[in-house]
């Protein structure tokens, strides 16, 4: 019997979780950056300025939704290394306030206490770490750290300003040890660099309407897969069978641990199967499309 991983709404919405305005520093004013993701086709965003919170619903309406949103960080003292940490609210945010919080200091915050701080602001926050690979966190780190939700694999910003946006060996390594964490890809929209970081990566919510509350629950409970373009439109189980139903890939990966998973290298895919071995701990399933964008189921764990 097929069982899909995703809980079907009847709606995908497609959001970047991760931007900049000149609130702090991004390149657009706010009203440049949301018009910018209307124009091409996005049903929400989170305006994610640094150490300041904004919930302004009125910047959105009923067909473009606003995601009450933050990024907070500690610099360290060589300014090399660094934790960045998205805050998505709840949708009991008020709708119209905004806050500041002093950036992190490395001699007096851990990366913990940061985090800790963050789920303290309000109970039904979705917490990720940001670049990790930009951030040059170690794997030890980041298995130190409890209490966030999902890190982000891929991050258009990042990988236009270093080519370092990419982190799949970090999700893998977390949930190799048990760590049941999201994915997320995002924009990180700056606008510093030679290459738009605009429109490279997103995630498609599955939500029964456009409202904070569905999305962010849906966000929360990881109904929704990541991509830089390639379509995932069903995906689960079939008895002893992971299934995959896609936009044609050339490439389908199914990844899990510690059974070795399988890769997949016809062209033109829509539909792949992969039969379990038995002991595996989780199963995940990555596309590639014949321009090299990929897209990124999140997790079923056994």
């Amino acid at each position: 019997m097929m069982q899909s991983a995703f809980n079907d709404n009847g709606h995908w919405f497609k959001g970047n979780y991760h931007s900049h305005t000149t609130l702090s520093d991004g390149s657009l004013t706010p009203e440049e950056q949301i018009g910018l993701y209307r124009s091409h086709g996005y049903d929400f965003l989170a305006i994610t300025d640094h150490n300041l919170m904004t919930s302004r619903r009125s910047w959105g309406d009923r067909n473009f939704l606003l995601l009450p949103a933050w990024e907070r960080d500690i610099s360290y003292v060589d300014k090399v290394k660094c934790i960045h940490v998205i805050g998505l609210f709840s949708d009991e945010t008020e709708e119209e306030c905004s806050f500041r919080r002093e950036k992190g200091d490395r001699n007096t915050m851990t990366a913990q206490q940061l985090l800790d701080q963050m789920r303290g602001e309000d109970r039904n926050v979705f917490i990720s770490i940001a670049h990790p690979t930009w951030s040059r966190m170690e794997i030890s780190e980041l298995l130190e750290l409890k209490n966030f939700d999902a890190i982000e694999v891929f991050n258009t910003g990042t990988e236009c300003l270093c080519h370092e946006g990419h982190a799949e060996y970090v999700w893998d390594t977390l949930l190799r040890h048990g760590r049941h964490t999201l994915a997320v890809a995002c924009d990180d929209t700056h606008g510093h660099t030679k290459q738009d970081d605009h429109f490279g990566g997103w995630i498609m919510v599955n939500a029964p309407s456009l409202s904070r509350h569905d999305i962010l629950e849906n966000i929360r409970g990881g109904n929704y897969y990541s991509t830089m373009g390639p379509r995932i439109i069903d995906w689960g189980l079939d008895g002893d069978e992971v299934y995959i139903k896609c936009s044609e890939a050339d490439e389908v990966h199914f990844i899990t641990w510690p059974a070795r998973g399988k890769a997949n290298f016809d062209r033109n895919t829509t539909e792949m199967r992969y039969t379990l071995k038995g002991g595996e701990k989780y199963v995940r399933v990555e596309i590639i499309d014949s321009e090299g964008k990929r897209a990124w189921t999140n997790p079923i764990y056994f």
